[in-house]
């Protein structure tokens, strides 16, 4: 089971489903999300526990989970005993790691902790395994996978999978952030800010029995998101904090298309920029739609509400 969506939570409104846009239908609504408001919403998280509770209250959730993840979960799973000093280190590891294609190696060389003074030595990549696939078996790490197209002509795609643990609060909580502090720092709330959507994205794309992977090639262009149909069918995402990168989004979004065309694949059936601030849902001449992330949802779950 996932933790909840915005448009399960009531902040978004679902005016535009995931699966509309496949089939070409014209987004329309309006965004109406701040800085501040996604700076909550990323550490208040998805918790069904937390809905009628304090932002404060909330973060306690995913701040305990992680905790009993550390000292209990793990051990409970299999009943291999593990260290939670080194569960803990990891998953800080991860946070700080969020939305990027960050290596093991990487990930085992970001475990060294300076502890009093003194550094702690990285934990071994052999555990740094062990414990991931520990995490993964309980739904703590959901990475995003690398896209492979069937192209018809040679292109070299990275196979790395995007780091993303599995609600964008459990990164606030292991990087020990408040919204204030995310306010105060930018560039780590579009990290958080691209995990929250990620999640959001993941639960439509599975009512509608598509899957969400990343897009990165040898020439290191990326695009963040593509949803893949069962069918075949694709849709390219691009995941921006403020309306106001909604150009550099939309290039994007279009360089992509050209690239997979080029090289023998069908033409994307949607291409999206998913906006945080000061957006409203509409179609561009270019054929990108534009939608603020409090208006995306999928029509199965507007049914169900």
């Amino acid at each position: 089971m996932d933790t909840l969506t915005l448009q399960e939570l009531g902040v978004s409104s679902g005016e535009v489903s995931l699966g509309g846009l496949f089939v070409g239908a014209k987004p329309s609504g309006l965004g109406r999300m701040t800085l501040e408001s996604i700076a909550d919403r990323v550490c208040r998280g998805g918790w069904p526990a937390a809905v009628n509770l304090t932002t404060q209250q909330a973060m306690r959730i995913a701040r305990s989970y992680i905790e009993a993840v550390a000292s209990e979960d793990l051990e409970k799973m299999d009943g291999v005993a593990r260290d939670p000093a080194k569960v803990r280190r990891l998953i800080a590891s991860l946070a700080r790691n969020e939305s990027t294609l960050a290596t093991k190696k990487t990930i085992v060389n970001d475990t060294a902790e300076n502890s009093g003074g003194a550094i702690e030595k990285s934990i071994a990549e052999s555990t740094v395994s062990e414990y991931s696939a520990s995490l993964k078996k309980i739904f703590f790490i959901d990475d995003v996978p690398a896209w492979n197209p069937a192209l018809r002509s040679p292109v070299r795609i990275r196979a790395a999978a995007k780091r993303h643990l599995a609600d964008p609060s459990l990164v606030a909580a292991a990087l020990g952030a408040s919204p204030d502090t995310l306010m105060a720092d930018l560039k780590t709330l579009g990290f958080l800010f691209e995990s929250l959507v990620i999640h959001d994205l993941k639960v439509y794309a599975r009512a509608m029995e598509a899957q969400v992977m990343h897009y990165r090639d040898d020439s290191n262009f990326e695009v963040d998101a593509i949803v893949a149909t069962q069918t075949g069918e694709w849709g390219a995402f691009e995941i921006k904090l403020g309306a106001a990168q909604e150009e550099e989004a939309a290039a994007n979004l279009r360089a992509l298309e050209r690239k997979m065309v080029a090289r023998g694949e069908r033409p994307p059936a949607c291409k999206v920029a998913l906006i945080g601030i000061g957006g409203v849902a509409y179609l561009r001449e270019d054929g990108v739609a534009v939608v603020p992330i409090d208006v995306l949802g999928a029509q199965q779950l507007l049914k169900k509400s």
